[in-house]
Order: structure tokens, then sequence, then C-alpha cells
């Protein structure tokens, strides 16, 4: 039975007084705990919205300014509540973007959070559409099911696969690739049909297939996963401990390697505490741009 977010609330105080002495990222938090324990509960109950412009050297020219909403790491489960998903889809909608993208990581771990959080995103609306690719918690969870529900939500989820999107009398190659983590991903399988010389957009939950996309030729990657590390604490830079995820090379924002670009969002949910410090859930707005990469 899917928990109320007032029993979520009930519940945290004990959690995070059990947990913070054994998750050694936390302990700093340790000598003020009610303080920057209630900041760090409503930090991870906001919503933070990112502005960013792409240049794509590729990009047609007839989709100059081509807008995509970018959500990740929803999580839905005890400790993403519904509601604070429905208030980052009516943001999102508000926003009026070109096109949607969902790249992984939907729930934690139980079944039944999927219906719930496949219905309330569905209820994205932009004139081309929702695309999709799985992240590994969908299947530590049951992708299947994922996929299934998604899909019955008019979600177009991409599992290996691509197509030409065709927009304004322009196109370009979009493709979502299965998960890294669970040994899934299938790039070629992905970019199959694909021209040489056409401007390729890849969604990928785990960035670290980044290198591959530049091999590949892929213009822009959009990656989740990381949770931008989803605490940070002062000297967090030079202590990778002090960080609840471990910090990995690319963990946020965007980062280019030749042509290639990647955008990370640090997503929307939290995982092994309901917490975020320093690191805001993100709905990210990227406007894409087909000025030449300099």
């Amino acid at each position: 039975m899917i928990r109320s977010a007032r029993q979520q609330r009930d519940r945290l105080a004990d959690r995070i007084s059990a947990l913070i002495a054994a998750e050694r990222p936390l302990r700093e938090l340790a000598g003020n705990l009610s303080k920057v324990a209630k900041y760090a509960i409503g930090e991870a109950n906001s919503l933070s919205l990112e502005r960013v412009e792409v240049p794509i050297r590729r990009l047609p020219k007839k989709l100059d300014g081509f807008r995509i909403i970018h959500l990740s790491d929803i999580h839905h489960s005890p400790f993403t509540s519904l509601e604070h998903i429905e208030r980052a889809v009516k943001v999102a909608n508000r926003l009026k973007p070109d096109m949607f993208i969902l790249t992984g990581d939907y729930v934690s771990h139980e079944i039944e959070y999927i219906e719930p959080v496949a219905r309330v995103l569905g209820q994205l609306a932009a004139e081309y559409g929702t695309h999709a690719c799985l992240g590994n918690h969908d299947h530590w969870t049951d992708a299947d099911v994922v996929t299934n529900h998604f899909r019955a939500h008019g979600i177009n989820m991409m599992v290996n696969e691509g197509f030409r999107f065709e927009a304004r009398g322009a196109a370009f190659w979009l493709a979502g690739v299965d998960d890294h983590m669970v040994g899934r991903t299938d790039l070629a399988a992905a970019l199959k049909g694909s021209f040489p010389d056409e401007m390729k957009l890849l969604l990928a939950h785990n960035p670290i297939i980044f290198r591959h996309s530049v091999k590949n030729g892929i213009d822009l990657t959009l990656s989740g996963h990381t949770h931008g590390g989803q605490v940070k604490m002062r000297n967090a830079a030079r202590d990778p401990q002090k960080r609840l995820i471990p910090r990995r090379r690319l963990s946020a924002g965007l980062h280019r390697r030749k042509d290639s670009h990647i955008y990370i969002t640090r997503g929307i949910g939290t995982v092994v505490l309901p917490v975020r410090y320093q690191c805001p859930p993100e709905i990210s707005l990227l406007e894409l741009r087909s000025a030449p990469v300099k």
C-alpha cells in the first residue's frame, strides 16, 4: 500500500536519526541535526529550474530554438511522494516546451509505485510528445511493467531503439538505450537506420555512456543517474566521502567533448535518504541552438 505524504513525514525523523550515524557522507550534519535535517527535507521537496542553451553544430536551422524539458530520477517511493511529482509536472507543463524527455529511475523498488507515476508523467503535454528510456532502478523493480504502463499512458519508451524525428520541415535521429548498470545497453541497435551525417540525440540513464556517444557521433546525450551527488557539503569537492552518492567525473550540468555534448540533470527524487543538501531537485529546460560550436 502506498504511504501518504503525512505518514512519510512522521517516519522521517526516526529514519534520519537511525541512519545518519551509519552514513559517513552525512556525519557532518550530526552536530546540528534538527536544523540541517529540516533544511535537507525541505530541499528534497523543492524544485529548481535550470535554463541551458546547447549549441549543436548539426542541428537543422529550422529547429533552432527547439525547447526540451528533461526530467529524470523521479524515484516514486515512500521517500518521493506523488504530490512532489505532480508539482514537477505542473511546473514543466507551464513552461510549454516542444518536447519532454525522461531518462529513467521512475520508481525505487516497489512495483505498486509504477502505475501512479506513469499516470502522472503521462500528463506531460507537448506538441512533439514525451520520450523516455529505462534506468537501473526500473530494472530492479520490473522493467517490463514500467515499459508497459508508460506506453499505456502515451509515453514513447525507447529500449535500444531510435527513429527519425521530424518537425518544422526538418529532422534528426532520436534514440534511447537501455540501462548500462544492468548490462542492457545496445547503442548500435539504437542507432540502426540513422544517417552518418545527421544530428543525433540520445537518451541514456547512466552518463558513463558519454565516451561511446563521442565515438559514435552523438551530438547530444541526455542522462541522469547521479542526482548531482544529492548531498553536497563543504569540502565535498576534496573529499568524495562527504557525498551521499560517490563523486563522478561528470556529475551534473552540461559537458562537451569534441562536437558531442551531454547534459546530466540532478533529477527529481532521492535515494538512500529522503534528503538533498545544496543539490536541489531539477527541472531542466534545454534550448537547442544551431550556432556553430566554438
